[in-house]
């Protein structure tokens, strides 16, 4: 098979489309679902690095998702640069029409932020029986002035409807929100916060449920990563995409469907490299007893006191340095472990020289 080498992603493109078909067959979204991006962490030399400060890896390979409110990442897109847009459609609002192409005429709410939202875009979902909700820029074309001008205090909200069915929505909080919606109007809801009651739109109030979806992923994602610095760029996106987002996806499927506890990241690998090492790594060898004569001297760690290492002169180190005349009580090393039979501090040099 001939391979495209003008396609900078052709060396990952397979993997991606196998693990997405399979996310996809797995898992049917609800309701609600999101778009936005992430990053993998890249500082090496690319023509597809990105920059965006507002992720907690500024430089590295932006990829697009599309999520559901618990999590899930159903389908997974490697920005390249240019690529083909959608008639009527500019590149942001292409990319959400590109990841929920299969979900679409299906009635759901789809919920993106203000680099991807427009009024194109919500004329676009409207037509193909989806709803968009989300924050805007106010220097989209189209949206109505005497709501993007309109100067407003602190609680005060104000809402017009364009073509009957997308309401372009302005609310002042700690500064102004502007929102688009085409399942909402103008109507607030009193929610409690730590400042006491105060009223909230209900595109806001939704927004903000649903938008934690992606963030709860990428935050479980970065968890006991397995992402090395050395990776070349395509081994880091498959490393992401087999050991990060597939041990997600597998934790949100299982402790939805689960009726034991839920289950941590950490378990879930856990569980996962059980099941590949086979029945050997379930079998644990009994501990020998201690036979007669034989040394039951062990290093271990000196008992913290609030949560804070203690550390303390290595013995032998100490004694040695007396002996030769140093000024012991600064020389000695510090260490945190002791013998738990002779409750004395010692460094791994000394322990096995003096009991071993």
């Amino acid at each position: 098979m001939q391979v495209d080498n003008s396609n900078i992603t052709h060396k990952i493109d397979s993997l991606v489309q196998k693990l997405v078909g399979k996310f996809r067959s797995l898992y049917v979204p609800p309701e609600v679902i999101v778009v936005d991006e992430s990053m993998i962490k890249f500082y090496g030399r690319l023509r597809i690095k990105t920059y965006n400060p507002s992720k907690a890896s500024s430089y590295g390979i932006k990829v697009y998702k599309l999520c559901t409110v618990n999590s899930y990442t159903w389908s997974y897109e490697i920005y390249a640069g240019a690529s083909i847009q959608y008639e009527g459609l500019d590149k942001p609002g292409t990319v959400v029409a590109k990841l929920c192409e299969p979900l679409l005429d299906q009635g759901r709410v789809l919920i993106a932020d203000n680099y991807y939202t427009s009024v194109p875009l919500a004329k676009y979902l409207k037509d193909r029986k989806s709803d968009l909700c989300g924050t805007l820029r106010k220097n989209r074309v189209g949206l109505p002035l005497n709501v993007t001008k309109s100067k407003l205090k602190k609680g005060q909200c104000v809402a017009r409807q364009k073509d009957n069915y997308i309401t372009v929505l302005k609310w002042h909080d700690k500064r102004d929100v502007l929102m688009i919606s085409t399942c909402h109007g103008d109507e607030m809801t009193s929610v409690r916060t730590r400042l006491g009651e105060t009223l909230k739109p209900n595109a806001v109030i939704d927004y903000n449920d649903a938008k934690k979806g992606i963030d709860v992923a990428d935050q479980l994602s970065s968890y006991h990563s397995p992402l090395h610095k050395s990776l070349t760029w395509f081994k880091k996106v498959a490393v992401d995409l087999l050991f990060r987002v597939a041990v997600v996806n597998a934790r949100c499927i299982y402790n939805e469907y689960s009726t034991e506890a839920p289950l941590t990241m950490l378990e879930v690998q856990e569980q996962i490299i059980r099941h590949l090492l086979g029945p050997s790594a379930n079998v644990t060898t009994p501990a020998r007893p201690p036979s007669q004569g034989l040394s039951t001297h062990k290093l271990t760690e000196i008992p913290r006191r609030n949560n804070m290492l203690v550390r303390k002169r290595c013995t032998n180190c100490y004694t040695k340095l007396r002996k030769e005349g140093m000024p012991a009580a600064s020389k000695a090393k510090q260490v945190h472990t002791e013998c738990i039979q002779c409750h004395k501090a010692f460094c791994l040099d000394c322990f096995n020289n003096v009991h071993c």
